[in-house]
């Protein structure tokens, strides 16, 4: 054999070895990387619009105002919804409405009870001082009367229950609760032409 023809047998040997080499190593392949992915924009949070402030209404303005005014006598309409009680001290049921405006209404006033032709059966106790508290254009308020022990002559029919206002603000006489009512004069429970008892409740709502 020529030994030109051996060489290249030798060298193709020699590469089929350092090949299988290489793939029998065990040595491990480079990792593949994945490209991480690119994050979304993120969308900005909406501001939250602030709600509106409600403004008072001039209802409830007007009604926490304080009238500067006392009530007047002629604005004021009072009327009997009910006699009751017995042995001798009857108490009238009373409902005043405010006609007018609005105004300080004196809480206590003097009470009387008046026949029909409005004379004086039993005068009460003037109000020394009294607490006033507002009322609207057409409120109203009630109150309690007790009297006792009439001594005088047969009044007039109706009998009813006026109010004297402090301060020269007035009377008022109310209602009847009949044209002919007298059942609001109270038996006579001492000597004859001894005086009458009758007061009043403060006015309330």
């Amino acid at each position: 054999m020529r030994l030109h023809a051996v060489r290249p047998v030798i060298a193709l040997a020699a590469a089929a070895v350092v090949l299988f080499a290489a793939c029998g190593s065990g040595a491990t392949p480079a990792p593949v990387v994945t490209p991480s992915p690119v994050p979304s924009a993120v969308a900005p949070t909406p501001t939250p619009t602030p709600l509106p402030t409600e403004a008072p209404s001039p209802s409830a303005s007007a009604a926490s105002a304080v009238p500067a005014t006392a009530c007047l006598a002629a604005n004021l309409v009072a009327r009997i919804t009910l006699w009751e009680g017995a042995m001798g001290h009857l108490i009238a049921h009373l409902e005043l409405t405010n006609n007018g405006p609005a105004c300080n209404l004196a809480t206590m006033n003097q009470p009387q009870l008046v026949d029909g032709n409005g004379a004086v059966l039993i005068n009460g106790a003037a109000a020394a001082s009294s607490p006033s508290a507002p009322i609207g254009t057409g409120e109203v308020r009630t109150a309690l009367v007790q009297d006792g022990n009439y001594c005088g002559p047969v009044p007039v029919a109706p009998v009813s229950v006026s109010f004297v206002f402090p301060d020269g603000a007035g009377r008022v006489i109310a209602t009847p609760l009949a044209p002919t009512d007298t059942s609001g004069v109270p038996s006579c429970l001492g000597a004859a032409g001894s005086a009458g008892t009758i007061e009043m409740q403060p006015w309330s709502s």
